[in-house]
């Protein structure tokens, strides 16, 4: 039972950060990152997820369409208090989802993903 409680909090912490800003109805900035920290992803303000690996300078961004693209100039940061992702969580908000895949951030919406890990960023058509 403890087990199961702990794993509940896991998920709500991770998924939780999501949630309206002072219940504006305008979700909050959250970000969230791989435990090894090669990669991390972030909800803008605009709506979007933006993910990006480290020692690339290009971000993977995702629309709620799914619509996708590579951009130079969206902020994607994390240090050590920025909250992990694991294999067994997933975070998600209106149309995203993501979680972690082969050691890799995966997030979805529509028909369209990006990706972010180790081996830098991907997904984008």
């Amino acid at each position: 039972m403890t087990l199961a409680a702990v794993a509940l909090f896991g998920v709500v912490a991770v998924a939780g950060i999501a949630g309206p800003a002072g219940g504006g109805g305008t979700p909050a900035a959250a970000s969230f990152r791989l435990a090894d920290g090669s990669a991390g992803c972030v909800y803008r303000s605009s709506g979007e997820i933006a993910c990006r690996a480290v020692g690339v300078e290009a971000a993977a961004v995702l629309a709620a369409d799914g619509s996708s693209r590579i951009d130079s100039e969206a902020p994607v940061a994390w240090d050590d208090s920025t909250p992990v992702l694991l294999a067994a969580e997933s975070w998600w908000h209106g149309a995203f989802t993501c979680r972690v895949a082969a050691a890799r951030i995966v997030c979805s919406a529509g028909d369209g993903s990006i990706e972010a890990g180790g081996g830098g960023i991907g997904g984008v058509r």
